[in-house]
């Protein structure tokens, strides 16, 4: 009777020691809650640095929260981080289909980039001395012009997808973050990040906008004008830029 006690219970250890065991096997080769959570961290602050550089969509974000209308600006950077999002997702998975056109076309696209830009910038001009009310435009009244709200959703994700350098610079930070892995990520993995680069770029979007929005207030109508000139010169000139480069001209910026 005691043997067969004891037979039992040494079966019972050896099974629990391999159950044991099977589970810190898949401890180690499943990334735990710290190591999802660090990966989304990293991957937010890849989007954040991508976004970060303040170029044509930086430009038009700042002119519109300048004018009070926060929720356009907000759009448009919206739009900008679905773009950086998309394109990241192409650098990390090797989209070839995107990457291909971008990189093998970027005569047109740099083309069309840059005199959309040209004429985004001259429109900055001339309507250089904004409408400013001292009251902010409600929640209600900026829903009521869902048009402008494609529009700028569409403008923030066409300037920044037709951009073979954001492609590029994804690239460049994912290698620098070391989000390239040598072994390929689970399924969850991928999301994480693809969620960490939208959040961080969008995070940035809504810093700027704030930022703007929040020194309004403190700026008279000349200052304002004055960086809607500046902020127009910008946009063309990004635009100049891009022209010159679709054909082959570079500036050593």
């Amino acid at each position: 009777m005691a043997g067969a006690v004891a037979a039992g219970y040494r079966r019972w250890c050896a099974r629990a020691s391999h159950a044991l065991g099977c589970v810190r096997s898949n401890d180690r080769n499943e990334p735990d809650l710290v190591d999802n959570l660090f990966l989304l961290l990293k991957s937010a602050l890849a989007g954040f640095i991508v976004a970060l550089p303040i170029g044509a969509i930086g430009a038009m974000c700042l002119r519109r929260a300048l004018q009070g209308r926060w929720i356009i600006a907000i759009t448009t950077g919206f739009g900008a981080a679905m773009a950086d999002t998309l394109l990241a997702t192409a650098a990390m998975l090797g989209l070839t289909l995107l990457t291909h056109y971008l990189l093998e076309n970027q005569k047109p696209v740099l083309l069309v980039g840059g005199a959309f830009l040209i004429v985004i910038g001259v429109r900055m001009l001339l309507k250089r001395r904004p409408k400013i009310k001292a009251e902010v435009p409600s929640v209600d009244q900026e829903l009521r012009r869902w048009r402008a709200w494609l529009g700028a959703l569409a403008t923030g994700f066409a300037l920044t997808i037709i951009n073979p350098a954001t492609l590029l610079a994804f690239v460049g930070v994912f290698a620098g973050l070391g989000l390239f892995p040598e072994t390929p990520n689970s399924l969850l993995q991928n999301w994480i990040i693809i969620a960490g680069v939208f959040g961080g770029s969008m995070l940035w979007w809504t810093v700027l906008t704030a930022m703007a929005f929040v020194v309004r207030v403190h700026l008279s109508m000349g200052w304002i004008v004055v960086l809607n000139v500046l902020l127009g010169l910008m946009v063309i000139g990004f635009g100049v830029v891009s022209l010159l480069s679709s054909f082959g001209i570079k500036l050593g910026l």
